[in-house]
């Protein structure tokens, strides 16, 4: 139920944003640990929290999932969204008061997305972004080193998530009409909503040479990896535009350029 591989990946994030903000690779002090175990924990609960209000729309468009196909109940769901909230909320506090604040906020933002925002369509998928992107500016306050260029990380990651998250009101617009989703596919077609989402990413890319000029990461290190992160981006919004009906296959594959991109952000950080 919690995406283990998003959830990791958000753990992932708040190392890479350390690792740049201290130029080092750093060993798992108590700090580095509980934050990190704070991003999994966190992300997880707004995975869970979004299954429970998600059980009929899951029913069409994944089944297999825990909720709908009855392997835990609603009551169960949320005792577990309530343990990963609990641990998530108390190693933040461990962290500071800022870091407890920021947490706070993304479980209730969690819950607000899936119980409301996520049936507006565009402003559900800014606050998914938000989330998503949030760990790159909460590992430079764990170390006490905020930066322009963690603020830029944050910003590609929230440009090329939102473009994520409507393609995939592409791909779900069966199961999101069960919840009358305003999703862009939705309410102005997915051909809109393929131009909005490839729109978002392409922005991401264009943007993507910005610490560089800022002075947070060494060309070297850095443009090789991304310029291939850049190539999947744009190779997949062309896919998309050329061919809706591939949506389901493009919002899978985004994966692997938004993990590609943090492995840029590292190289950069360490060359």
């Amino acid at each position: 139920m919690i995406r283990p591989l998003n959830a990791f990946m958000t753990s992932v994030a708040v190392y890479v944003a350390v690792t740049v903000a201290l130029r080092h690779l750093t060993p798992p002090t108590p700090r580095l640990v509980a934050a990190c175990v704070t991003a999994f924990t966190i992300a997880g609960f707004a995975m869970v929290v979004n299954d429970i209000y998600d059980i009929d729309v899951d029913r069409v468009n994944e089944p297999g999932r825990a909720l709908p196909s009855g392997a835990i109940s609603i009551r169960g769901a949320w005792v577990y969204a309530l343990i990963l909230a609990v641990v998530g909320l108390g190693l933040a506090a461990y962290d500071g008061v800022i870091e407890l604040g920021l947490a706070g906020l993304s479980c209730a933002l969690s819950i607000l997305y899936s119980k409301t925002l996520k049936l507006r369509g565009l402003s559900g998928n800014l606050a998914v972004s938000y989330n998503v992107a949030l760990p790159f500016l909460y590992g430079g306050l764990v170390v006490n080193k905020l930066s322009i260029v963690l603020a830029t990380f944050f910003l590609l990651a929230f440009l090329s998530n939102t473009g994520r998250e409507i393609i995939k009101g592409i791909a779900e617009s069966e199961g999101d009409a069960l919840r009358s989703v305003r999703t862009l596919a939705r309410v102005h077609g997915p051909r809109v909503a393929a131009k909005f989402g490839s729109a978002f990413s392409l922005i991401a890319v264009g943007l993507s040479p910005i610490p560089i000029f800022v002075g947070g990461l060494s060309p070297l290190g850095y443009l090789p990896v991304v310029f291939v992160t850049d190539i999947l981006f744009v190779y997949l919004s062309v896919k998309l535009l050329m061919d809706v009906s591939s949506a389901q296959s493009v919002k899978k594959l985004y994966k692997f350029p938004m993990l590609l991109a943090m492995v840029s952000f590292i190289t950069g950080a360490l060359v």
